[in-house]
């Protein structure tokens, strides 16, 4: 743009001294008239360009929008099994549950309280551990694992007779957490937890079913 204005400024000076070299004066003006011509249209090529770098960058853009919209299709559908095969399990957790059924058992319908519970690498494998009131072996089949303890502390007494019960656990995965790298992560087990009470003192036999998660913390 500056070379423009410079060019219509020697154009300009020119015609004004070319009347004094026997130049036409008309043809001086048509240079000027050119000149000015030249530069609107310029100017109005460079608002054109300018329309057009716009449009350039918002085609660019939708089709980046669409190509990154096409790249995450692509991942789909996405399939989330129940396995626990692919996860660390060990650690700490918070174990929730909450009575699904329950029968000839004086607590029947009260949720215990929440406790803490630990999966452990014991010496035949992994165990689940809840302190004070059991331990079991678990075992994996088809990404499932399973575990058949028994445990005295995990229902209540009948009177002064502690109640010894057969406790059987199923877990599962429960909550995967994905990254935006597509790594995922375990941030819950599902368990179920069946627990049948031998008669015990004036107390019969009952049978109670928890729907449990434990949740690392």
């Amino acid at each position: 743009m500056k070379v423009i204005v410079r060019t219509m400024i020697r154009t300009l000076n020119s015609s004004a001294a070319e009347p004094q070299a026997g130049r036409s004066p008309f043809k001086a003006s048509g240079a000027c008239v050119i000149a000015l011509v030249l530069f609107a249209g310029v100017a109005a090529c460079g608002g054109d360009s300018g329309d057009l770098d716009a449009q350039q960058a918002a085609t660019q853009t939708a089709s980046t929008d669409d190509r990154s919209e096409s790249e995450i299709a692509v991942e789909f559908p996405i399939t989330i099994d129940a396995s626990l095969e692919s996860y660390e399990l060990i650690g700490p957790y918070n174990l929730s549950m909450t009575e699904a059924y329950c029968d000839g058992l004086p607590a029947c319908g009260r949720n215990p309280v929440d406790v803490h519970a630990d999966i452990i690498q014991g010496s035949n494998g992994l165990e689940l551990q809840v302190p004070n009131v059991f331990t079991a072996g678990l075992f994996s089949i088809n990404g499932s694992l399973f575990a058949v303890t028994d445990s005295d502390q995990i229902l209540q007494a009948c009177g002064d007779t502690p109640v010894n019960a057969q406790i059987s656990i199923t877990m599962f995965a429960d909550g995967v957490t994905f990254q935006e790298d597509g790594t995922k992560t375990l941030s819950g087990i599902g368990a179920s937890l069946l627990v049948a009470g031998d008669p015990a003192g004036d107390c019969g036999a009952g049978n109670v079913f928890y729907a449990a998660e434990l949740i690392p913390v």
